[in-house]
């Protein structure tokens, strides 16, 4: 099989899902032998993972879409290292990709995370459409939001992101968070993890956990995510208004956030207006946690009715209490939902089968452009 010299790219200083997955997807590809560099920024968190795994990389301060000093700097590494192939993970990083690699550079593939439409403008459609070889979207959901955007269909291919399995299974102990936080072993625990941003919809959450302590006194709620000081300040305030400070902890950031899914009975996603493919489900259903989620783009795909967990209307905390309520009542129910949701990110959602599929699409676009 051809190696390849192929060049990540991925902006931003904080640990994400996009950054996880570029980790994971280098990773696998140096595995196969290909040659794999990293262009990060030089204090990122995925900078000191990457390179704690032996992975090569290259930094770059990235300071807007209109750096030229980065462009420039993309250029070199494009040309020194001999790139064939580039992948782009986040907005600005593909901006500076495409501008740096002109009309007669490698073939650039733009990997799409989010559901959201884009915006009609001329550079966006030049940025995303013609100078791409081909978008890879994270979901159906995605794929489909693209095309509705007016990218060609030609162009776009879905890929699922991966979730480590070797890391996220069912023999994590959650037992040192419960110590941690002074939590019983058998008190349930709901949660949610995921930055502390407005449309993930925290606030849905802290309503809905109100009407299930009403009935279920004993249950205790984690946000597992980065904090924003705006955002939090605000559910701070919803929750003291609640009475119900003592039963919801923000553990803010952690790196053990395998350890707090291993504590969860149901495992969270309001979102409102929709995204990629969370990751937070992939790793709970990994660990055989079911799932309950908003009915919108990702998660659609993920909380699958009956099987790996349940739907309920965006921004309901009514509906969103009667399905946790529903779970938490029904152990065996959850039992076989964490069965077939471990089942299903073996077959669809391994890093195997990721790479494998990110792999062929590189190949055939080299081939084609030789």
């Amino acid at each position: 099989m051809k190696t390849l010299k192929i060049l990540q790219i991925n902006s931003g200083i904080g640990w994400s899902g996009s950054h996880h997955q570029v980790y994971l997807l280098s990773r696998g590809l140096a595995e196969r032998g290909h040659e794999v560099t990293i262009v990060c920024e030089p204090e990122s968190h995925l900078m000191e993972k990457a390179r704690g795994a032996g992975l090569k990389t290259a930094p770059l301060r990235m300071r807007g879409q209109w750096d030229l000093r980065a462009v420039w700097q993309l250029n070199r590494f494009i040309k020194d290292l001999q790139i064939q192939i580039i992948n782009t993970h986040k907005p600005l990083a593909h901006t500076l990709a495409v501008l740096a690699g002109g009309w007669s550079g490698p073939p650039v593939v733009a990997t799409r995370r989010v559901s959201f439409r884009l915006r009609r403008h001329p550079f966006l459609k030049w940025k995303w459409d013609r100078a791409v070889a081909a978008l890879i979207a994270v979901s159906r959901g995605t794929a489909e939001s693209l095309i509705a955007s007016g990218i060609s269909p030609k162009k776009v291919v879905t890929i699922y992101s991966a979730v480590d399995l070797e890391r996220f299974h069912p023999n994590v102990s959650g037992e040192n968070v419960r110590k941690e936080f002074g939590l019983l072993p058998d008190t349930p625990v709901v949660g949610q993890v995921a930055d502390l941003r407005p449309y993930k919809g925290y606030g849905v959450l802290i309503e809905a956990a109100a009407l299930i302590l009403k009935q279920m006194p004993h249950v205790h709620f984690f946000c597992v995510g980065r904090k924003s000081p705006e955002e939090y300040d605000g559910l701070a305030r919803q929750i003291d208004r609640l009475g119900i400070a003592q039963k919801i902890t923000f553990t803010g950031f952690r790196k053990d956030v395998e350890a707090f899914y291993a504590t969860m009975s149901v495992c969270v996603n309001c979102n409102t207006i929709g995204e990629g493919l969370p990751g937070s489900l992939r790793e709970a259903l990994a660990m055989r946690v079911p799932v309950v989620g908003s009915d919108v783009s990702g998660n659609r795909e993920l909380a699958i009715p009956d099987h790996t967990g349940l739907l309920v209307p965006p921004g309901d905390p009514v509906a969103l209490a009667e399905a946790i309520l529903e779970l938490l009542r029904d152990p065996v129910r959850r039992s076989k939902m964490g069965l077939e949701g471990r089942r299903f990110m073996e077959g669809e959602f391994s890093v195997r089968t990721m790479v494998d599929r990110t792999e062929s699409l590189y190949l055939k676009l080299v081939a084609n452009r030789t």
